[in-house]
């Protein structure tokens, strides 16, 4: 018996997975195949250069492959619990009753024409059941490894081949991602081979390419990651229960409190801009001791604002009034009508807002500017357009 190790599925990548917590090298299944010795192969292609390998002798090639391979079979069922095997299933196939699915070929595919049919045994695989953990599946395939040694380890035509695959934590990704997709909020990148920014939206990371006015695309939570190990914005050992040093730095001049129904709670508020360029401002709870989208406190409707002034979703945001409190805005006392909603027009402070943004206000600021200059140099600028006042 040989056996040998497949990790051709495996990409080089998955390997950082692994190191960085997110992975686990994992066992798919095992294939069990009869193989012809160097001399049974040597005597093969001497009968065949003779002209003396007929329909009969291929027949007879097969069934031997078969007859050798099938009673293997018949013992890892005897001792190991595989689905499909017989027609009557041990354990239902959407759960963790058993241990490895069994499949063969049919003689109809593998010796067409030699009149055989039925199953063909000469080459079978085992694969392990994904309900079951990781942890289990290595345990089964040290087991059924160990099996085989013990009772077919003599034996000059059996090939065993241990096929690898890789699992992921998929809820360790999602909830990492969540932590730091924060970090990529404004940032110029190259994405999928396209220059652009990120930017917030309703809780998932967009990516806008440079130039594009509609186009825009969910970045993956695993993309998420990768991007901020090859920025370096994530430590190696980001865990559970910890998020980046430098983004609790970096956030932690900007908490506001606010309170609802009765309980103080922390919120921070980011800087980004609409399409077409009106200030935008996210509100993200910290409660949890990591960024969460929570709300947004402006609405963009119809017309341009004038610099750092937005209307107030006090519709979604009953509580936003508290934020006038803070000292980090005035109510101009404008305010527009939208649906059956009515939405108050405020000033936010330029000082304020240069700290909650920093860069993200200076491409705020940007955008305004030269859209303004545009305005002007065309001529066409009526203030009383300019809907903020």
């Amino acid at each position: 018996m040989i056996i040998y190790h497949d990790t051709s599925y495996v990409k080089p990548s998955n390997a950082k997975w692994i190191a960085k917590g997110y992975a686990m090298e994992d066992i798919y299944s095992l294939r069990l195949q009869f193989l012809y010795t160097e001399a049974q192969q040597e005597e093969n292609r001497m009968a065949h250069a003779a002209g003396i390998r007929d329909t009969v002798q291929l027949r007879q090639a097969a069934e031997h492959r078969n007859a050798v391979m099938a009673p293997i079979m018949a013992a890892i069922a005897h001792n190991f619990i595989c689905y499909g095997y017989t027609e009557e299933g041990p354990a239902p196939y959407l759960s963790n009753g058993w241990e490895v699915y069994f499949w063969c070929n049919n003689f109809s595919n593998t010796a067409h024409g030699c009149g055989l049919s039925g199953r063909d045994y000469s080459y079978f695989t085992l694969t392990f059941n994904e309900r079951q953990t990781v942890i289990q599946r290595r345990e089964l395939c040290d087991r059924l490894l160990e099996f085989l040694d013990t009772h077919f380890k003599n034996h000059p035509n059996l090939h065993v081949a241990v096929q690898y695959s890789t699992w992921y934590d998929t809820k360790k990704i999602e909830r990492d991602a969540r932590k730091m997709q924060y970090l990529l909020d404004g940032r110029r990148h190259t994405h999928g081979g396209k220059e652009g920014r990120f930017f917030l939206e309703n809780g998932d990371l967009l990516f806008r390419p440079k130039y594009a006015k509609r186009t825009v695309y969910r970045v993956d939570r695993a993309d998420i990651l990768t991007i901020c190990w090859e920025l370096g914005l994530i430590a190696d050992n980001c865990s559970e229960d910890s998020h980046s040093a430098s983004a609790e730095i970096n956030h932690a001049t900007t908490l506001l409190l606010y309170e609802k129904y009765g309980s103080p709670h922390q919120i921070q508020l980011t800087v980004t801009s609409y399409v077409g360029g009106n200030l935008a401002i996210q509100m993200v709870a910290w409660e949890d001791g990591y960024p969460e989208p929570w709300a947004s406190l402006t609405v963009n409707l119809d017309g341009k604002r004038q610099k750092d002034c937005a209307f107030i979703d006090t519709n979604n945001c009953p509580f936003a009034p508290q934020m006038l409190a803070k000292g980090i805005a005035q109510d101009t006392r404008y305010s527009k009508i939208s649906g059956f909603c009515k939405y108050p027009l405020w000033v936010f402070k330029e000082d304020f807002l240069k700290e909650i943004g920093g860069e993200k206000y200076e491409q705020y600021f940007e955008q305004f500017d030269a859209y303004m200059r545009r305005e002007m140099s065309e001529g066409d600028m009526k203030m009383d357009e300019m809907q903020g006042w």
